[in-house]
Parts: structure tokens; sequence; C-alpha cells
């Protein structure tokens, strides 16, 4: 399957360069409900970028076997970037390389793009100061965290979780406070302790959750709704209850479809699409997750027994 280059790389002279030209893009976020960041998988032959950059923050991991780069730091010297090996690039600031392949074989290389108002955000809601923020650029060091969230977010574009929209929103949060943490040059000491949310917004957050089941719900929607950035109110909610709001929803739209089922008026189906479920299959992976068992076997269980 063909997949278009989403992730553009520009020269520093502004000019656009031609991805299909670099790369073949074998897998991609585009297509999903994701925002403010997307995911490509990419086979590259050997290639040279001199004075180019990105426009968001990109992440790249090596996912393939050990390749060697030629990194420019006023020459070209050579490296080995292992398999899990993470490079970051903040936007806006100019590279060089050089990618050394085998005649015949590829890299392969999973390219995550940030927008950087998601960095800012995440910045407001941890009380920083974004414009003071400076992300600084690494080149092929190993973290697990970018590794782990990045191969979620690949999973999710495998598997139907790239149809939900908060897995996107939860997973590129998640990389977002670790970025601005660990590669940003603030250091981050929250103004005051944080107890979990006033009881009138946790009231006014599960209200908003539950008259909302049945729409495609996102943490910043639930997070306005009550008055808060989405990374605030995400930290402060689950102080509250112990779970993230992607799994407070979750878990809320299974106990209403187990209560619509009951009532023997809804197929299986039907009761999915009804909480805001993509599909039958989509409900009954976290259904069988809360209660153990899958929803036909619920049903089943409920049926009245003809004594003969």
């Amino acid at each position: 399957m063909k997949y278009p280059h989403s992730i553009a790389l520009w020269r520093t002279n502004g000019k656009l360069l031609p991805g299909t030209a670099l790369s073949r893009v074998v897998l991609s976020s585009v297509g999903t409900k994701w925002n403010d960041i997307v995911l490509e998988q990419h086979h590259f032959p050997s290639r040279e970028l001199t004075d180019v950059m990105f426009k968001w923050h990109v992440i790249v991991i090596n996912i393939g076997h050990s390749v060697t780069e030629f990194e420019k730091d006023g020459r070209f010297q050579e490296v080995q970037r292992a398999s899990g090996a993470v490079t970051f690039l903040p936007s806006h600031q100019p590279f060089s390389c050089r990618l050394k392949v085998k005649s015949g074989m590829f890299a392969n290389f999973l390219y995550l793009a940030l927008n950087p108002a998601l960095l800012s955000r995440v910045a407001d809601g941890l009380e920083l100061d974004a414009d003071r923020i400076k992300l600084t650029e690494r080149r092929g060091i190993i973290d697990p965290t970018v590794r782990h969230i990045a191969l979620a977010l690949r999973a999710g574009v495998q598997s139907d979780g790239a149809l939900d929209r908060m897995y996107g929103e939860a997973l590129s949060t998640a990389l977002a406070v670790h970025l601005v943490r660990e590669y940003g040059t603030a250091v981050l000491r929250p103004k005051r302790p944080y107890g979990g949310l006033p009881r009138e917004k946790l009231v006014r957050a599960v209200e908003y959750i539950q008259d909302q089941l049945d729409t495609d719900l996102t943490v910043s929607e639930i997070a306005q709704a009550v008055g808060m950035s989405a990374d605030h109110f995400t930290r402060l909610f689950k102080e509250s209850t112990g779970q993230s709001p992607y799994r407070y929803v979750v878990e809320a739209r299974v106990r209403k479809a187990k209560e619509l089922l009951t009532t023997g008026k809804f197929t299986i189906s039907e009761a999915a699409h009804h909480v805001g479920f993509v599909d039958q299959s989509h409900l009954t992976r976290h259904f069988k997750r809360v209660f153990g068992l899958p929803p036909k076997r619920l049903l089943s269980r409920r049926r009245p027994q003809i004594v003969v």
C-alpha cells in the first residue's frame, strides 16, 4: 500500500523537499482522527541531506538493523546507529546527515512529528513559560520512554486503536510531557502541590463525560468544559480518580454498554455504537478487560432457562 509523505522536510531557504525522492513510506497515521501528531514508517536507501529542517518537532527511531550515519558538526563524522536509537530534531533547527546502506538494502526508521502548539499547551499545563523553553537536539540516544510510546502509537495505526481520537491524544500528550521534561532547558518545579480536582470540577467533568459518551470525546474537550488546560486537567483527574481520562472514558462506555445490553433492547453492535465505540469488536475487547468475559457470555447467562 502506498502512503503520502506527510512529514514535510524543508531546506533552510524555505524550499520544500519532495519526500518521494528520499524514501518510501510503508505506514502512516494520515487518515486517522489523531491531532497534533503524525506517525510514518520509512524505508530509506543511502542518502545525504544538507542544511534541511522540519517545521514540527520530529523524533526518528531506528527500528531496523544497525546503520551507519555521517553526522555533520563542522564536518561529517561516522557514527553507528544501533537498533532502537532515538534522534530528536526540534522544529526549525537546521541539520545535515548522510546515511550509508548496503546495496539492495534499506534502513527502517519510525518518524513521529509533533505540532509545536502541543508542546506549548503542555508547558502551560506544567506552569512553564513556553516561550522560554528551548528544546535541544539529540542524536542516536537510547530513550526507552520515547521508544515505548512510539511503538504504542504504531500499534494503534496497525489496529483499530487509531480510530479512537483519545488514544492518539493520550499518547501524544504523554510524549510531549516527556520531551519538555527531558529535552527542554527549563527546570520543572510546580508552583504549588496539587491534591486532585476541586469537587465541583470533578462532578462537572464526570457529568460531561456521561453526557457525551456517544461522541468522539477528547481530553481537550473535557478539560475545556471545566475551564482547564488538557495537561493540568489530566494530572488532577488522575489524582482524583486513580485513572487517566482516557481509561475512565473507556470504562464508562463499557459500563453504559452493559446497562443497555441487560435491557434486552440492543444488540451488541447497537450498544457499541450507542456509547461511542468504533464497532462490536472494539467494545468486546474492552468489555472483556473490565468484566472478565465477552458481552455474548454475559447475555447468555441472563437468558431464562426453559424447564421441561
